[in-house]
């Protein structure tokens, strides 16, 4: 296996322990509460509060509100990276196989799922050939490799090497751009929120702008752009909406479900996460007076309807990773499966995290497969999914 050493930055003080953890814990709570309202077209407000404030009876128990794919799979992305302190292909696949495997009912599109079943073939020597052959050799734009790559951002220091393992990690079931862009874009949003970006929000934008313009520069992004009848770089132009969208005084659901989208797509969904943690900066007369950003977020996110869970989960690990583990209720984590041992990841990825910033090296997988999952890009036309699936 080739060994790569990162190009180090200072990670700096804002990417502490209580961001990595309120990052990672985030996202499981916006995925395991927004599974009440998937595929909802419409989500009034008050449903979602009722929902929320439920969480606070704590005589209901613990452990009641189940994970979805989304952290199934995100639990897989960790545990590879924290084994290999690195990323590894070979061996991410086959976590993603099993995972699915041993508890297939998380709600997995059919889609992915004839992916994951390929990768358990022992005989399979191209972990990226399964999700190349999908949508008859188009690949996948779905936001399935985007709801699983906010890790990357918390075991990769440096903005190259998140952009480049959150690409490759996405590939594994997303070969089409604009699904592993989606969780490029995602990563970088992470990235971000650790070192504080957030604090200026207008910058934030703009920083994410500059760095996807890179990212949708290449032929492969260009070329499934033009099959899909997109913009020629997708998620800049809906990261400009969010940008607009910032900039008035009042913005509707409707309004941002229009502009921006809630559905599977990554195109339709993380861009979304992006403007729900935005939006929900400040203390809003919508919101219950006691809830702080984190709370706000996942509310707005739910509220947007559509696939809630995926736009939650991605825009908890955004607002978690800028308000830290305190922001987050403890009633709430209680409440959700898996909860507590994303908290427990999220020490030892901060512990890799600052390891590979002082001059450690990141594993990745041989370049022969890296140079195959690249060389053979081509647009999808389809996102195949079931209720709750990515």
């Amino acid at each position: 296996m080739a060994m790569i050493a990162t190009r180090t930055v200072a990670a700096g003080v804002p990417a502490s322990l209580s961001r990595f953890r309120g990052a990672l814990v985030a996202a499981v709570l916006g995925d395991c509460v927004g599974g009440e309202f998937e595929g909802a077209e419409e989500v009034p407000m008050e449903s979602v509060l009722q929902h929320l404030n439920s969480l606070n009876d704590e005589t209901k128990g613990n452990g009641i509100l189940e994970y979805s794919d989304d952290t199934a799979m995100a639990r897989c992305v960790v545990q590879s990276l924290l084994t290999h302190a690195g990323f590894n292909e070979q061996d991410m696949a086959r976590r993603f196989s099993k995972e699915y495997s041993a508890s297939p009912g998380r709600g997995y599109g059919s889609g992915v799922i004839h992916v994951l079943k390929k990768l358990a073939s022992p005989q399979l020597s191209d972990v990226y050939q399964p999700a190349r052959n999908q949508f008859n050799g188009r690949g996948s734009f779905g936001n399935g490799g985007a709801m699983r790559a906010s890790p990357f951002a918390l075991a990769f220091p440096d903005i190259a090497s998140v952009k480049r393992f959150a690409r490759l990690g996405a590939m594994l079931t997303h070969s089409c751009s604009l699904g592993y862009n989606g969780a490029v874009l995602q990563a970088l949003a992470v990235h971000l929120s650790l070192q504080g970006a957030l604090d200026l929000p207008q910058k934030f934008i703009n920083t994410l702008i500059t760095e996807m313009e890179e990212v949708e520069a290449d032929e492969a992004a260009r070329n499934d752009a033009r099959i899909l009848k997109e913009a020629e770089k997708p998620f800049c132009e809906r990261l400009h909406r969010v940008r607009d969208l910032m900039d008035r005084s009042k913005v509707s659901i409707e309004e941002v479900i229009s502009e921006l989208g809630n559905g599977i797509a990554a195109l339709h969904s993380v861009p979304t996460a992006i403007f729900c943690v935005l939006h929900c900066l400040q203390p809003q007369e919508c919101f219950p007076e006691s809830y702080g950003g984190v709370e706000r977020t996942i509310a707005y996110s739910l509220a947007l309807g559509g696939d809630t869970d995926t736009i939650a989960c991605m825009a908890g690990a955004i607002a978690g990773a800028h308000y830290g583990i305190k922001a987050i209720p403890q009633t709430w984590i209680k409440f959700c499966e898996g909860a507590e041992d994303a908290d427990l990841n999220a020490e030892r990825l901060h512990m890799m995290y600052h390891q590979l910033s002082q001059g450690g090296t990141s594993g990745t997988g041989e370049q022969s497969c890296e140079d195959r999952a690249e060389s053979k890009l081509t647009a999808s036309d389809g996102t195949e999914k079931k209720p709750g699936a990515k």
